[in-house]
């Protein structure tokens, strides 16, 4: 049993009023100093709080540029938002800081022309197939018109060996054993070997060589390695920017169904909704050939497995009957 004066310890005057209870002699002013003693039924006695883990945090100046860039086929790219700051801007600095940038999202929503426009022609493109080889980044023997043969240098090299991007797109399509060819380029050594040419030797990559890749994560096909994901440290979701469809000239009334199918295809009800580049092509279809021409065009366009889906949506959004073009 805990000793008297330990207690007092935790309650100074205790021992006097227990002493008091057991020899039955407790009064009313007893009682009162006891029940001053004792914490509230349902009551926590106060305690000093432990002081709260201050978590530090970054800022960073926001950084802007133009709203709108030139593309190599001359059409303007809008920037948009990536955190606080331009994308634009983000993919010319992450070049500067060497930090391979992965975008992936639907077709048509705008990854290539962003990344042309943070590059304008500078930047050397690989389109990713299933059917890609190493050769294909690398290069190869190519025969000449003499008949013999002569080694020709591949995006891969041409961007490190020159200091420029080199951009994979669909780099999801691309078998994961052909992309560790490129590794060596992307990783601290920053040299490619050819082995496939031993007089073109090793070649080391210039400062602005830098990697961005794209892809459809949906898309059937679609294989992305561990070994490529921890490669690129930026990674971002794009998506079709609506209120810059409609700034553009897209018809609302289209820009709307498309709004609900790319909802319908968040929860699984169709694969397929339509981006920034076929709402463009829909506002100029419209202009050369009418409204209904365009929308049987659109529909036309989709997969087949889910026109009826695009269908139902389209004749809800226009008030009449919606069927895909057919000659």
């Amino acid at each position: 049993m805990m000793e008297t004066s330990e207690y007092d310890k935790l309650y100074p005057g205790l021992t006097d009023a227990l002493l008091g209870v057991t020899t039955q002699s407790v009064n009313s002013e007893l009682g009162s100093k006891l029940d001053a003693l004792m914490p509230a039924p349902g009551r926590a006695t106060a305690r000093t709080a432990a002081p709260k883990k201050v978590v530090p945090v970054i800022s960073a100046d926001a950084m802007l540029g133009e709203e709108k860039y030139i593309r190599p086929n001359g059409e303007y790219y809008f920037a948009r938002k990536w955190g606080e700051h331009d994308d634009v801007q983000v993919l010319r600095k992450a070049r500067t800081n060497n930090q391979p940038i992965l975008i992936y999202g639907s077709p048509g929503c705008g990854k290539t022309a962003l990344v042309q426009a943070a590059f304008l022609d500078e930047v050397e493109t690989v389109l990713g197939t299933g059917d890609t080889e190493l050769s294909d980044f690398i290069g190869g023997y190519i025969q000449t018109p003499s008949g013999g043969y002569e080694w020709v240098d591949g995006p891969l090299l041409r961007a490190a060996e020159e200091g420029k991007p080199l951009f994979i797109d669909e780099v999801g399509l691309v078998d994961p054993k052909v992309l560790a060819g490129t590794y060596s380029l992307m990783d601290g050594t920053k040299e490619y070997t050819v082995t496939a040419n031993p007089e073109r030797g090793t070649v080391k990559a210039k400062d602005g060589f830098y990697v961005i890749a794209a892809t459809n994560p949906n898309a059937p096909g679609v294989r992305l390695s561990e070994a490529l994901l921890s490669r690129f440290v930026l990674q971002a979701e794009m998506t079709t920017d609506w209120t810059l469809a409609r700034k553009l000239g897209a018809p609302t009334t289209i820009v709307t169904a498309a709004q609900n199918l790319a909802k319908k295809q968040l929860a699984g009800e169709t694969s397929w909704a339509p981006q920034m580049r076929e709402l463009l092509a829909f506002r100029d279809i419209a202009k050369d050939f009418g409204t209904k021409f365009a929308i049987a065009n659109l529909l036309a366009a989709s997969p087949e497995l889910d026109r009826p889906v695009v269908a139902d949506v389209f004749t809800r959004a226009f008030g009449e009957d919606c069927r895909p073009a057919k000659i």
